[in-house]
């Protein structure tokens, strides 16, 4: 299996050996996927196993799981329960119509962790669960249920990222949508409970939306997802997220959201895991509504967003996946997976060919 230490190496010869072209740079690719790409594919979550074996993890269907030999596919996955993390669903009960959602994977010492959310639509009584397997395949997770972090009014507890720098180091966690946005906590080094480290809010957007009557209440910050790299000396944090309406269709009470205001995928960065966080033009994400745009709609490519980074020892790269709507037949409702390359050289992250 992957160990962190392993997967930083290769990060740093990938950053010395890759650094895409200036004309590269111009115009925004298409998504790439082959194979099972469709299909209300939301919130993914990817990573490579030690055999070259690609798991792919999804909202919906009890955390749905699929397969590939490659980032680019093409992705397989068994139907029904038979591919998913939690066939029978989790031992966390809030209500008998929750779902759950956001899966978000890190391997340490010889398991793979799966956090999750339990939760509803538009609910903020919601949970943050883990489940743990040798493997990552189907029909072998163990769920330990809730990892016990507290209810309060300041946060949505959903959208959980795990993440840590080496494998003694600070297991911090990243969770948070809609109210206050993205908080940072930590875990106990057991990576299975809250450490009862108060929750610190790193990412919030006051900002209203231009069509108020759409959208009463500000701007949607959530999915928090932390890379890390040296650049030139200095190493970078940069905190992803997705920022905007996601789930918006002409059918919609008030339509699709104006322009600029869906989904799209945002980026903070520090030189400390603890921060201040900052955008491109020095504000502050967490007190001046900062954040700078990584990717946006393009071409048929609607409301990109529930994003991650991965990295792709077979090409030498790194990938910025994310579940999208291919607005192409008009009824914004089909979910699905694409990545792009994405290129970490002058700073901060840009897609390229």
């Amino acid at each position: 299996m992957f160990h962190l230490s392993t997967v930083l190496a290769l990060c740093i010869t990938a950053y010395a050996a890759n650094i895409p072209s200036p004309l590269s740079r111009r115009a925004i690719p298409d998504p790439i996927c082959t194979g099972v790409c469709t299909g209300t594919i939301r919130d993914p979550y990817v990573l490579r196993r030690d055999d070259g074996t690609w798991f792919r993890f999804t909202t919906e269907g009890n955390i749905r799981i699929a397969t590939a030999p490659s980032i680019s596919g093409p992705w397989s996955t068994n139907s029904g329960e038979a591919g998913a993390l939690l066939p029978g669903g989790s031992i966390i009960h809030l209500s008998d119509d929750q779902r759950l959602w956001a899966p978000n994977v890190f391997y340490s010492n010889g398991l793979f962790y799966n956090y999750y959310t339990v939760s509803q639509i538009g609910s903020q009584n919601s949970a943050i669960g883990v489940a743990t397997s040798a493997t990552a395949d189907p029909g072998t997770w163990t769920d330990h249920g809730s990892i016990d972090l507290p209810a309060n009014s300041q946060y949505n507890r959903i959208d959980a990222n795990f993440f840590r720098t080496c494998a003694t180091c600070t297991p911090y966690l990243y969770f948070g949508s809609s109210w206050d946005g993205v908080f940072q906590t930590t875990l106990t080094s057991d990576l299975l409970k809250w450490s009862g480290e108060s929750p610190i809010n790193i990412v919030k957007n006051t900002t209203f939306p231009a069509v108020v009557v759409k959208n009463p209440y500000p701007s949607i910050v959530e999915a928090p997802f932390m890379w890390w790299l040296p650049i030139d000396g200095t190493t970078y944090f940069w905190m992803f997220f997705s920022s905007g309406a996601c789930c918006n269709t002409p059918s919609s009470e008030g339509g699709l959201e104006a322009p600029g205001d869906e989904y799209k995928i945002m980026a903070c960065r520090s030189t400390s895991i603890n921060g201040p966080w900052k955008d491109k033009d020095s504000r502050d994400c967490a007190t001046e509504n900062g954040g700078s745009v990584v990717l946006r709609s393009h071409g048929d490519t609607y409301a990109p967003g529930g994003q991650g980074v991965a990295y792709d020892p077979d090409s030498n790269r790194y990938a910025l996946y994310y579940h999208y709507v291919n607005k192409a037949d008009g009824t914004y409702d089909d979910f699905r997976f694409g990545f792009n390359w994405v290129d970490f050289s002058t700073g901060w992250p840009e897609v390229v060919e």
